[in-house]
């Protein structure tokens, strides 16, 4: 049997600390509705002793050398210097000491997320360094990266910083922090990583953690400096009901001094947080007209954020109840997360124009793209659920369904008319230019064993009618619990290069002799998610390596892991490459 081995020895579990550590973060992210390949790494800088290596790195596989981080304390240097607290000034001396080291161990992790993203092919990561933890001989440091492109997806505000507090920008910040310093807590733990539990808790009290510290920060923005229990005086509201309903309604959290506030009914006595049932009361009279204000403390009125209420001020926010134990946070519009039974989430109530558009692409080349999306916005504006039917032979279709619908003269409605047509049961039926042919449309279509059964009817019967004879269609559901469904369920195209290399890298990692098992299955793992493009041949090449990785890794280390056997999917056909 083969013997661990490291090269850059900080301590003996570095390797498992870290591998762990990778596998808890992503469940972490995954468990919040974030997808982007996070990646963990170990720096550690000698402080003491003599050691062959005076910075060592622990990866998954090569990818930075202690050459690339040669200038990274220089870095930190300067930066400490240039940060106006590096001139503060603290009587007790072991209070000043503490603070300034603290500091610049700050820097220098700015100092390498700054390096690392600066390198080449670094480009599409975003990287996140928590401050150092003395191990041994080394000061080493936590950094976990993600993908750029998944991480600008990710709804946020601008502000980070607020009269010296951390603000987190996003549901993801918020979760990547309580994360890193759960981590590090964990380092000055004997023999860290030995158990193979790092974090210390479960992803899903993880993300309620760091919503916690979420909603406490966004009150700094605000201008509320004491708020601990916001998050709980929301997910309490949200499960309450009042005389058998369910909670509905909007708070803003804002000072009552706000110049974006319209007050419209000031209450002499503020309502204290902690009376949560009289807070219940009062949700009841908000609605269209007017929202309850609250300032992170008290409910002070009833009133409105004013139309011309800056974004960028950063200091109103608006919770909105939208079902029972469900509640959004956004700003300005944007929704920045999702409560439903305490369990947060980045908002999935939100319409995927990205994949609608693609669908119109691919499904009307020459429809009206632009119309279509207009009109699936305007339909979610709807009050109890809502279905857009866009099919390529609307008029025939109109006529077919028209005992179950009313069919109508051809007409392009406005987006105000779409809202108050999915008022109705039943669907809008549009054609690719965005012309209405039927309104208040049942859907027909016989049950051929798909669907969900722990949904409702809409999707089920938009499932059922795309799965008969009917000319291509599109299907946006809009369920009355907040969901939205785009139907059908595609796979999204593909270059044929990004296929290509994927399948070219998983066979020369694991033709390599010494084998890299953890860069092996991790391109196992990219490999899998493009399982629906791969050819005949190219299956049985990675089947074969895939084989002869874990004959490999039997004879080495005793023990294998199990794949199921890839396959050709009769339903890839040319149309999903780009």
């Amino acid at each position: 049997m083969a013997k661990r081995y490291i090269d850059q020895f900080m301590w003996g579990y570095q390797d498992i600390f870290r591998s762990s550590l990778g596998t808890e973060i992503s469940s972490v992210l995954k468990a919040i509705g974030f997808e982007g390949d996070p990646r963990v790494t170990l720096i550690g800088f000698q402080v003491a002793g003599e050691h062959a290596h005076s910075i060592c790195i622990e990866q998954d596989e090569p990818r930075y050398t202690a050459a690339d981080l040669e200038a990274v304390q220089k870095l930190a240097d300067q930066k400490y210097a240039q940060d106006p607290d590096s001139r503060s000034f603290h009587s007790d001396q072991r209070m000043h000491d503490s603070f300034h080291a603290s500091l610049r161990s700050r820097k220098r992790a700015e100092a390498l997320e700054e390096t690392l993203g600066a390198l080449p092919g670094e480009e599409n990561r975003v990287f996140f360094a928590w401050n150092s933890v003395r191990v041994g001989d080394y000061a080493v440091h936590i950094v976990v990266s993600v993908d750029r492109h998944a991480l600008d997806a990710v709804p946020r505000i601008k502000t980070t910083k607020r009269d010296q507090f951390r603000i987190h920008p996003s549901l993801f910040h918020a979760v990547i922090w309580e994360a890193l310093g759960l981590a590090a807590r964990s380092l000055h733990l004997p023999e860290a990583g030995a158990n193979l539990r790092v974090l210390g808790a479960s992803p899903g009290e993880v993300a309620r953690t760091a919503t916690e510290a979420m909603m406490h920060a966004l009150l700094y923005c605000v201008g509320y400096w004491f708020g601990n229990d916001a998050h709980l005086l929301m997910n309490s509201l949200s499960a309450l009901p009042y005389e058998g309903r369910e909670g509905s309604g909007r708070i803003v959290l804002a000072k009552s001094d706000n110049p974006a506030l319209d007050v419209m009914v000031a209450i002499s006595r503020p309502i204290s947080a902690r009376n949560m049932l009289a807070i219940r009361k009062i949700l009841e009279a908000s609605g269209p007209e007017a929202d309850v204000l609250f300032n992170g403390e008290n409910v002070y009125g009833l009133g409105l954020v004013k139309s011309d209420y800056d974004p960028e001020a950063e200091s109103v926010f608006v919770v909105t109840f939208t079902s029972r134990g469900t509640w959004e946070l956004s700003h300005a519009g944007l929704a920045l997360l999702t409560v439903k039974d305490g369990i947060p989430t980045l908002p999935t109530y939100v319409l995927d124009e990205h994949y609608l558009a693609d669908l119109i692409e691919r499904l009307f080349p020459d429809g009206d793209k632009n119309v279509i999306l207009e009109a699936a916005r305007a339909a979610g504006e709807h009050r109890h659920g809502a279905m857009l039917v866009i099919s390529a032979d609307a008029a025939g279709e109109a006529q077919r369904l028209s005992p179950q619908c009313w069919s109508v003269q051809p007409a392009r409605p406005s987006p105000k008319l779409i809202m108050q047509l999915t008022d109705m049961d039943g669907a809008v039926l549009l054609d690719p230019n965005g012309r209405c042919h039927a309104i208040g449309v049942i859907l027909d279509g016989t049950a051929r064993g798909e669907g969900d059964p722990a949904r409702g009817s809409r999707l089920n019967n938009a499932v059922r009618y795309l799965g008969s004879e009917v000319p291509p269609a599109i299907v946006v559901v809009y369920s009355a619990d907040g969901g939205i469904d785009i139907l059908p369920r595609m796979h999204p195209r593909k270059r044929k290069e990004e296929v290509r290399d994927a399948v070219a890298t998983f066979l020369e990692l694991a033709a390599n002799r010494p084998l890299n098992f953890e860069s092996a299955y991790r391109a196992w793992d990219v490999v899998k998610s493009l399982a629906f493009y791969l050819s005949q041949a190219e299956c049985d090449s990675l089947n074969q390596a895939r084989e002869a990785l874990e004959e490999y890794r039997m004879a080495s280390s005793g023990m294998s892991v199990g794949e199921i056997l890839l396959k050709p999917d009769p339903a890839m056909n040319e149309s999903y490459w780009v």
